[in-house]
């Protein structure tokens, strides 16, 4: 199945969250939606650990597919979660739907710790 194409993207930085707004283009029978997303935020602390901890598995990794494999284990991807706003509306275009996700964006105060945006819209 293919993936919903996004346009471009507004980001704010929130608690340690990133959040995004973004939309989508109309595919078919299914009009444009807007979206919110939000994704934790590495901790800049905790890098050095990780460096370190990758530099040990190199030492003792005896080729350079097994570095690869290491460094993928030690740094997981981050979780994001992606709601969907603005359910009840149908946008008319792709731009409104972007417009109406850059405003939700920017009434958004904070972010709790699962990563819910308040206020979320509708």
């Amino acid at each position: 199945m293919n993936a919903p194409k996004e346009t471009a993207m507004s980001e704010k930085i929130i608690n340690g969250f990133s959040v995004v707004a973004y939309a989508t283009q109309p595919e078919g029978r299914i009009p444009p939606r807007a979206f919110l997303e939000t994704r934790r935020l590495a901790v800049k602390a905790a890098a050095p650990a990780t460096t370190a901890a990758t530099a040990t598995t190199a030492a003792t990794a005896t080729s350079a597919e097994d570095v690869d494999i290491a460094a993928e284990q030690a740094a997981p991807e981050p979780e994001s979660l992606a709601f969907e706003i603005f359910l009840s509306r149908r946008f008319r275009s792709t731009i409104e739907a972007m417009s109406a996700a850059r405003n939700a964006l920017d009434r958004v105060k904070s972010v709790d710790a699962d990563g819910v945006p308040d206020p979320l819209p509708e």
